[in-house]
C-alpha cells in the first residue's frame, strides 16, 4: 500500500523496499539477509542485514563526497522535512536534463525546501534498465537549482550522476552547499503537482556519510464540498423519505 490516510492527511510511500534481491550500485556489495532467529525455532524473530549506507532508498550527506563535508547528524533533524514539490520531468527529450527543461518550473521552485525530480526512471526498479542511461542533471542544470534555498533534491534514479562518473559533478554541486540528496525514490507519480511536505528520515547513524531512508509526502486530503440544497428540495426530500418510512 503506497497511499494511507491519516486524519486529514494523506501519507504517500515513496520508498522502495529492503529486501532480499533489491537492486544495487554495481561494483558495490551486494545487502545480505538471514534469519538467525525465528518464531519456530526460538520463540522469537530476529532477521541480520547487511547493507551499504548507500543502498536503496538513502540520502547522501555532504561526507559522502568531502572529507570535511558535514555528516547526517551534523545536519540535524529539522535539515529531512520540509516544503516540496515534484518536477514532472517525464518528457524531457533526452537523458540528460538541461537548465531549459527545468526553467518552466521557475515559479514552482520559490520557498521550496525540497525538489523531487519524477523521471519515471523507478519502474525500471528491479531490471537491468535501471542502470542503463539513466536520466541525470547537466552540471549547468545542477548549478542553476543549487542557486535556490534547497535542503535536498531527490531522484527516482540509481544516481544523480551518470553510471561511469568519476568527477561527479552533479553531486558535488549540491552537497559543496549542504543540499543532501535523495536517490532510489518510488511512486512519485503519486504525489499531487501542488505543494506538500516532504519528510526523509535517515538511520541515526554515527558518523553517516548517507543512510537508508523512510521517503514520504505528506499532503492535505481536499474536502469535497457538498451541494447546498435549496429549501424547497430540502422539502422534498423530507417528503420522499417520510413516504418511504410509511
Amino acid at each position: 500500500m503506497n497511499r494511507i490516510f491519516a486524519g486529514e492527511m494523506i501519507v504517500t510511500d515513496l520508498s522502495h523496499t529492503v529486501a532480499p534481491g533489491m537492486p544495487y550500485f554495481p561494483g558495490t556489495e551486494a545487502p545480505v539477509f538471514s534469519r538467525p532467529f525465528t518464531v519456530a525455532s526460538h520463540g522469537f524473530a530476529e532477521q541480520k542485514i547487511t547493507l551499504l549506507t548507500h543502498c536503496g532508498t538513502h540520502m547522501d550527506a555532504p561526507a559522502h563526497i568531502f572529507a570535511a563535508g558535514p555528516t547526517l547528524e551534523q545536519l540535524g533533524l529539522p535539515h529531512f522535512v520540509g516544503s516540496a514539490v515534484a518536477l514532472d520531468l517525464t518528457h524531457a527529450p533526452g537523458p540528460v536534463i538541461g537548465p531549459d527543461d527545468l526553467l518552466p518550473f521557475r515559479s514552482l521552485l520559490a520557498e521550496k525546501e525540497f525538489v523531487l525530480l519524477r523521471t519515471g526512471w523507478s519502474k525500471h526498479w528491479g531490471n537491468a534498465d535501471y542502470f542503463r542511461a539513466y536520466p541525470v542533471l547537466s552540471e549547468a542544470a545542477a548549478l542553476w537549482l543549487a542557486g535556490f534555498h534547497l535542503k535536498g533534491i531527490g531522484v527516482d534514479a540509481i544516481s544523480f550522476d551518470p553510471f561511469d562518473s568519476t568527477a561527479l559533478p552533479v553531486h558535488r554541486a549540491f552537497l559543496s552547499r549542504n543540499i543532501v540528496l535523495i536517490e532510489n525514490l518510488a511512486n512519485l507519480e503519486s504525489v499531487p503537482a501542488a505543494e506538500f511536505v516532504f519528510c526523509c528520515l535517515p538511520l541515526k547513524l554515527a558518523d553517516g556519510d548517507g543512510a537508508p531512508a523512510r521517503a514520504v509526502a505528506l499532503c492535505r486530503e481536499r474536502k469535497k464540498k457538498s451541494a447546498q440544497l435549496s429549501p424547497l428540495r430540502r422539502s422534498a426530500r423530507r417528503a420522499g423519505n417520510a413516504a418511504r418510512r410509511q
